[in-house]
């Protein structure tokens, strides 16, 4: 319990240094090729940390030692870590693209129904179902069938992108899995959007203060929670397969 609690905390810390990163990043000049350079290194240490940090969740929920052996095993895994991660945001790239093109052929539905149905079916309506289709996708089908690797990566390096698609053996895991992103991505991002009326720029900047904390607590407290469900290795745990780990005789 007192390493779990440790870990969190580095994760904690770890999550806000990155989201510092981040902004700094944000306020970073390309308008000169030695600042295109220095940009591009703070994004280059920003993702190597984030690969790092994320793939010693697994290692440390597999069973495989305490925070210290946790981080050594994702930093020598991290070469595949982050080719896995370069191939989730290439395809939720190419997700959010395809997404951004749907409200033609919603539109082509809705009047395509109208024609069938002798009844106006609104084009907003027919381009939700596509936006909703997308979104079982993005949050659902997708991190079912990609999330499972993490764990794989970190135990067996590159032999662990076989393990995509193994996930779905497990029912519970298209309960667990799209209930935790949720809690991880969805509502944290929503907390930070949200921007209630506040008299004044110092309590505007308070409730921003508290909205971005509570929204870190939720991520690190999601993304923990979801390589507990996920990673294999202690016993009566199951492995990416389904099968529960039985402990050697």
């Amino acid at each position: 319990m007192r390493s779990t609690g440790l870990f969190a905390g580095i994760h904690l810390a770890g999550n806000a240094l990155l989201l510092w990163l981040g902004y700094y990043w944000l306020g970073l000049g390309e308008s000169r090729a030695g600042a295109l350079v220095g940009s591009l290194a703070v994004a280059a240490v920003g993702g190597l940390l984030a690969c790092w940090l994320y793939g010693a969740s697994f290692a440390f929920f597999s069973g495989g030692g305490g925070v210290a052996a946790a981080f050594r095993a994702a930093l020598g895994r991290l070469a595949p870590l982050v080719a896995a991660a370069l191939a989730v945001l290439a395809l939720y790239g190419l997700l959010a693209l395809a997404c951004s093109h749907m409200d033609g052929p919603g539109f082509r539905l809705a009047s395509w129904l109208t024609l069938k149905l002798s009844t106006p079916v609104k084009p907003a309506a027919a381009q939700g179902v596509f936006h909703g289709v997308f979104w079982v996708l993005c949050w659902m089908v997708a991190p079912v069938l990609i999330v499972p690797m993490g764990p794989a990566i970190v135990a067996r390096g590159w032999a662990g992108f076989r393990a995509i698609g193994s996930g779905c053996r497990a029912g519970r895991r298209w309960l667990q899995v799209p209930a935790l992103l949720l809690a991880a991505f969805w509502v944290p991002l929503k907390l930070i959007a949200w921007v209630p009326h506040m008299p004044g720029f110092g309590l505007e900047m308070a409730s921003f203060v508290l909205r971005a904390a509570a929204a870190c607590l939720l991520f690190t407290g999601g993304w923990l929670a979801l390589a507990w469900a996920v990673s294999p290795g202690q016993p009566g745990r199951p492995d990416e397969t389904g099968k529960a780990v039985v402990p050697p005789a």
